[in-house]
């Protein structure tokens, strides 16, 4: 089920006026859960600060998205959703960060979600105070309620029930586009069909993928170990192959000219 902006439902979760006056953050990622949970949570009247780091490594169409939904907000006198740059080493740049370390985010260690977005928004959270996560009804298994460090995670998309359906819903509901899945464009966990539309998409944005994977395996090669790769243990390049006869023809794939 989904609710209509002139919904009375009261969410059973703790506004910022309860317990201790915690401040509601919502962790805005630019995907169709974090946008919808920023309408559900305008809609039922919560007093809430939405925070998006922009580490560099989004999808052009989160950024596009963003920009869009900012003025959306602002023009309907809502709070803007406030943008964190990341400081890792001087770096606020994750591809830059990967490329002078000539390292690639890992599946394993998380580091790349933990020093270029988590630690972000914990540094700039008043605490104590609720993280308010977009996971949607179909997945409760992800959500964990903890608190650590001042910060107590909140789901309030599950607490309503709401599945990826009414989210979808939710924001067509109030005339928006639906936005594509957020993603880092040098993420483990892009499926196949993600990295052949990004190659398809934005081919200069692939390269740099690609460029990232042979300078961080030449490096390991040099000290005697085997390569990396985003999507290990498959080079990016084979493993977006649709058809090898394809995966060279200039008219199916246009050649980058950016010069990245």
């Amino acid at each position: 089920m989904f609710f209509s902006e002139s919904s009375n439902m009261t969410s059973s979760l703790p506004r910022s006026t309860k317990k201790e006056k915690m401040k509601n953050y919502l962790s805005f990622g630019g995907g169709v859960n974090s946008v919808a949970l920023h309408l559900y949570l305008l809609n039922e009247g919560w007093d809430f600060e939405a925070v998006f780091v922009d580490h560099g490594t989004d999808r052009p169409e989160t950024y596009e998205y963003l920009d869009m939904f900012q003025k959306w907000l602002v023009k309907r006198n809502y709070k803007p959703i406030t943008v964190l740059k990341p400081n890792v080493n001087g770096f606020d740049n994750l591809y830059d960060f990967c490329w002078e370390k000539g390292i690639i985010p890992s599946r394993q260690y998380k580091w790349c979600t933990d020093k270029f977005k988590i630690q972000v928004m914990q540094n700039y959270f008043e605490k104590p105070c609720f993280n308010l996560i977009g996971y949607d009804y179909g997945e409760t298994k992800r959500a964990k309620l903890n608190y650590h460090k001042g910060v107590e995670n909140r789901f309030p998309l599950i607490e309503a029930k709401m599945t990826r359906y009414d989210c979808e819903m939710f924001i067509h509901d109030r005339n928006l586009p639906s936005p594509g899945k957020s993603a880092c464009y040098i993420c483990y966990n892009q499926k196949q069909g993600e990295l052949i539309e990004l190659r398809r998409e934005h081919p200069c944005l692939f390269q740099k993928a690609v460029d990232l994977e042979k300078k961080a395996t030449e490096i390991r090669k040099a000290s005697g170990k085997g390569g990396i790769y985003i999507k290990h243990p498959i080079p990016l390049p084979v493993f977006v192959e649709e058809d090898q006869y394809k995966l060279f023809e200039i008219d199916e794939y246009p050649p980058c000219n950016c010069m990245l």
